[in-house]
């Protein structure tokens, strides 16, 4: 969770590839969802929603 002085930022990027390697550069971490259940896929607004929940 991003403290009230760090900069945050998130970049989602599609199913499979992911970001492109430019923008992986840039990163400091990384987040992943793991899909279970019978799940095929989280739609880029889906994983949205997560993460600015989980960092509000």
């Amino acid at each position: 969770m991003a403290e009230d002085h760090e900069i945050l930022a998130r970049a989602l990027g599609p199913e499979g590839n992911g970001t492109t390697a430019e923008t992986a550069a840039l990163a400091d971490r990384w987040a992943t969802f793991p899909i279970i259940g019978g799940v095929d896929s989280l739609n880029v607004k889906a994983a949205a929603v997560v993460a600015f929940y989980a960092t509000r």
